[in-house]
């Protein structure tokens, strides 16, 4: 497998870092779960609704999430290295994080043991209120989140940082 360098998809600085230790999961059954769309309103705090759109030719779909606070936000995949890892930036017209990039990355740790972790990257938040909110907020929003997922791919553990 080639070097996987997250600078090839972004220049902003990593804001925070979700990670779940999971068991009786393979990589490729939590990459599923993780590189499912549809099933990001069952674990993400915020999400609302989900809208798929047509692949292009060999390409992942891109995706739309109606989001709670942030509204219709499109996501498209950048890199798809499935079970191990993949890339997605999100973007929308009521969304105040500018640049941001995330990263999903599925590790195994020996027979259905391993560790799933979510790196999101952003450059800066725009307007005063989320500037002021959103740092405070998010990192109970994302550890709630994980909170959820972490049944669904057989979490142990939990940690967000940022």
């Amino acid at each position: 497998m080639a070097h996987f360098d997250i600078k090839n998809y972004t220049a902003a600085p990593l804001m925070m870092s979700s990670v779940i230790e999971f068991e009786g999961y393979s990589c490729q059954e939590v990459f599923d779960i993780m590189g499912d769309p549809d099933k990001i309103p069952d674990w993400y705090l915020l999400a609302k609704e989900v809208k798929i759109h047509q692949p292009v030719g060999e390409e992942e779909p891109s995706f739309n999430v109606e989001f709670t606070f942030f509204g219709d936000v499109f996501e498209e995949i950048l890199f798809w290295d499935a079970p191990n890892r993949y890339v997605y930036k999100a973007a929308g017209k009521d969304f105040p994080i500018t640049d941001y990039v995330a990263e999903i990355c599925v590790e195994s740790h020996g027979e259905k043991v391993g560790k799933m972790t979510w790196n999101i990257y952003y450059s800066k938040i725009a307007g005063d209120h989320f500037q002021k909110i959103l740092p405070v907020i998010l990192p109970t929003i994302n550890q709630k989140s994980m909170e959820n997922l972490s049944p669904l791919i057989g979490g142990t553990a939990v940690s967000v940082t940022s």
